[in-house]
């Protein structure tokens, strides 16, 4: 099997592990070095939420409130959303509870909308990540009240007079402001739309820092008859939700006398609408297919929150921790920070990720978690492998951030089962076309084992 893997993919600082299904080691290349893992390390989080809530659970999200509305349709004492982490929720359903709310009488709120996402804790943006990454929608934060994938829409149109260009917030939301203007004309369009950073807190007392402030720089061009529509991460989710939802009150025609805030929900409240997500199973599939950071980062903090403690990182990490070692998954040298793989600091074995996916494969839910990955050369972030006999026999997650190119999955051999495998490469020439070609005809080799 050696013979399979060129200098190209084993060269110095990547790492090589290849297992059958019951977990015997096929081959190895420095699979004990512990390596930055990029995307692949979506695979953990997967795995550790499929096993702890199982593929059916679903995420709910809820306007409640001390009581039902009176017979004038008056909501006394204000309403709370409360979030459930659900990390698919859009604009478009929590539109509909505003309107469910409507049609079950709701006519005015005596008292404000008090957002709580007390179920989660901790920074919304990872620390560990790379400071450039975070004014990218990739980089959106983490909250048990999530909305649109925590990102907002700018819709910019050019003026036909050749005036500044109109910009809409989508959704409407009074906590978006921005300044700078976009011109319009010309034959091409160049458009920039960025958060402005925070001030930095001066104290030692977290709670007293300031919410953060969704204030935007607008700068370019956009050309007549090319609209351009960006995707901008927000931060401190209870008060942006808070706002689109207010906006969404006031086009409904339902008056909310206390404005909106931060608040957590007291534990009687009567429940006025309730949304459910969709099949953890398809939020998993979803998010290894597209790579989706913010969905394997909110599942990290629901694991954490489901384990009895706080939803922070480091909950949802020992978990996750604990489920390897319940799978007899060696740990060793393990360095984890995030569930999107972001992190650069993130280290593990090659090891771990081929012992994992074969323990996985075998475990109750382990076709599910088999068929969430995409299709190599098929489908999803790996759609573009340019594999011959490994096509349609391959599963696979792949991880790319500067210096890291990973790889790992399964492969349904011709003579031998399913084998598990990850290419972990690390390094100036990781993302070279030479390693592409490698990884694909190492695949292609093994589809024949």
């Amino acid at each position: 099997m050696a013979s399979i893997f060129s200098d190209d993919i084993t060269q110095d600082g990547s790492g090589i592990a290849v297992v059958a299904a019951d977990g015997t080691r096929l081959f190895e290349r420095r699979a004990l070095v512990p390596v930055t893992p990029a995307s692949t390390l979506k695979l953990l989080v997967a795995a550790s939420a499929l096993d702890a809530m199982g593929p059916q659970h679903r995420f709910e999200t809820r306007f409640v409130a001390a009581a039902p509305p009176d017979a004038s349709g008056t909501v006394r004492g204000g309403i709370w959303l409360v979030g459930g982490g659900d990390p698919s929720l859009t604009s478009d359903q929590l539109r509909n509870g505003v309107a469910a709310l409507w049609q079950s009488g709701v006519r005015r709120i005596d008292g404000p909308l008090e957002v709580d996402d007390s179920a989660f804790s901790g920074p919304e943006q990872n620390p560990r990540w790379d400071p450039s990454d975070l004014t990218y929608d990739y980089a959106a934060g983490t909250s048990a009240i999530s909305l649109d994938d925590d990102t907002v829409q700018f819709d910019v149109e050019p003026d036909p007079a050749g005036g500044a260009a109109r910009i809409s917030v989508v959704p409407a939301n009074e906590s978006i402001s921005f300044t700078g203007r976009i011109a319009s004309g010309g034959s091409s369009s160049f458009v920039t739309i960025v958060r402005k950073p925070e001030t930095p807190h001066v104290g030692t007392d977290p709670a007293r820092a300031p919410e953060p402030r969704n204030e935007y720089v607008v700068d370019g061009n956009v050309a007549q008859g090319d609209p351009q529509r960006l995707l901008e991460p927000v931060l401190g989710m209870p008060g942006y939700v808070g706002g689109a939802a207010a906006a969404m009150f006031a086009q409904r025609g339902i008056g909310l006398a206390g404005g909106f805030r931060a608040g957590v929900a007291p534990l009687d409240a009567v429940t006025l609408w309730a949304h459910r997500s969709a099949p953890l199973a398809d939020l998993v599939h979803e998010m290894l297919v597209n790579s989706n950071n913010h969905t394997a980062e909110q599942l990290l903090r629901i694991l954490g929150e489901t384990s009895g403690h706080a939803g922070t990182d480091a909950a949802g990490i020992a978990v996750e921790k604990r489920q390897l070692s319940q799978l007899h998954v060696p740990r060793d040298h393990m360095a984890v920070y995030d569930a999107s793989g972001l992190a650069p600091a993130d280290k593990i074995m090659p090891l771990t990720l081929v012992k994992l996916l074969a323990a996985q494969a075998r475990s109750p839910y382990g076709s599910v978690y088999v068929r969430s990955l995409p299709r190599a050369g098929i489908e999803g972030t790996v759609q573009r492998r340019d594999l011959h006999d490994a096509l349609g026999r391959t599963r696979a997650k792949s991880g790319h951030i500067e210096n890291v190119n990973g790889l790992a999955g399964y492969v349904q051999t011709r003579h031998h089962g399913r084998i598990a495998f990850a290419f972990e490469v690390n390094g100036p020439r990781a993302n070279a076309d030479v390693v592409y070609e490698e990884e694909d005809n190492a695949l292609d080799t093994l589809s024949d084992f």
